[in-house]
């Protein structure tokens, strides 16, 4: 009887570590909002500067702002979680979320688009970008919960 209620205190004690863990991990809201930022730059580079003389430094400057958000993720969270960690069904929103507004933004400037709506498409990704991500990655931070 002493067993039981030794093992189920040591199961609780992990439990608990555990989701202390994944709660000092979690990734931080202000990471989706940037992320949401550098993806509406991203498209409007696309959509409104291919073979302008800025588009090189703009696309230049998003590379550099990933990366400066990443390392700002990683002194935030005290780690980080490779990609090659993740489900393939993190993989299959992420790469849409991302492929999707550029493909568009590519689109819309050989299509001469009116540049009105490239910022429009702008905005719209970023906000898909931003509240995709973060519901992408909130429903594998709650996988990771479950024993």
């Amino acid at each position: 009887m002493e067993s039981d209620f030794a093992e189920d205190d040591g199961l609780h004690a992990i439990a608990q570590a555990r989701t202390a863990i994944l709660r000092r991990t979690r990734t931080p809201r202000w990471y989706f909002v940037l992320l949401g930022a550098t993806m509406a730059v991203l498209v409007l580079a696309i959509g409104l500067g291919t073979g302008t003389w800025w588009y090189l430094p703009v696309m230049f400057a998003v590379i550099v702002a990933e990366g400066v958000l990443i390392g700002a993720h990683r002194r935030a969270t005290g780690t980080t979680v490779p990609a090659s960690a993740w489900p393939a069904w993190m993989w299959a929103w992420s790469m849409s979320l991302v492929a999707v507004p550029v493909l568009v933004a590519g689109i819309l400037h050989f299509t001469g688009t009116a540049d009105w709506i490239v910022v429009v498409v702008a905005a719209l990704g970023g906000v898909a970008t931003g509240f995709g991500s973060a519901a992408v990655t909130l429903r594998w931070e709650a996988s990771r919960l479950e024993p």
